[in-house]
């Protein structure tokens, strides 16, 4: 009995200081420190989404894994040829030129709109508790401003003509009978690689902080 009851007795501080080891920095965070912890935590991870816009975005693994299988099956094939490959350098160029500037202004306002009394559970809510948060908050938003501006962007730059001509006869199949534009499927491409992209920034800072503020917070 001695011998489970000193067992019980070391699982249990283990756990505690696990726990401990966790919660660092958590435990008694005033509504203002957590409210700063997570504007530093999403304004890092933006920035660090926002230039992997820059270059081909299109070759990002985290927008590859994201983006609707329509737009992958697209790009897959505009890689095939001279002539497509043209074409996915003005698509890039498009989402570098369109996506940044929008995003930046929207995700930003949201950030700053987030209460004090909502941040300590964002700040406990998982490795992208805050993005996921603020992919709910400006989500639609977001999508909503980036589809004209991405079409836009396409049509001055020549990008919809020249992946149209590129795609040839198989055009009509990947963007006709009722399918999403192109224009629809780069959009929505681009929010969910944006936010997949600020995910992945969000759990680095989180395991290893680079922000100040974060450092204290997360107890490294």
């Amino acid at each position: 009995m001695k011998k489970f009851l000193s067992l019980l007795f070391v699982l249990s501080i283990g756990a505690m200081t696990q726990s401990c080891n966790v919660n660092k920095g958590l435990a008694g965070l005033s509504p203002d420190k957590a409210l700063s912890g997570v504007q530093a935590l999403l304004g890092g991870a933006s920035k660090n989404a926002l230039k992997g816009f820059a270059g081909n975005v299109l070759q990002n693994e985290v927008m590859k894994k994201v983006m609707p299988k329509g737009l992958s099956n697209i790009t897959s094939l505009l890689g095939k040829s001279s002539e497509g490959t043209k074409a996915l350098g003005l698509l890039n160029n498009a989402l570098g030129s369109a996506v940044p500037g929008v995003a930046s202004s929207i995700l930003g306002n949201a950030t700053k709109g987030i209460a004090g009394a909502d941040a300590l559970s964002l700040l406990k809510g998982g490795d992208t508790g805050a993005t996921d948060f603020l992919k709910k908050a400006a989500g639609k938003k977001l999508m909503a401003a980036l589809l004209p501006a991405i079409t836009n962007k396409l049509t001055s730059n020549g990008g919809l003509s020249a992946i149209t001509s590129a795609l040839g006869g198989q055009a009509s199949s990947l963007l006709g009978n009722g399918k999403p534009s192109l224009a629809d499927l780069v959009t929505t491409g681009a929010v969910d690689g944006l936010f997949g992209m600020m995910g992945k920034a969000e759990k680095a800072e989180r395991a290893n902080p680079t922000d100040p503020i974060l450092k204290d917070i997360f107890g490294k």
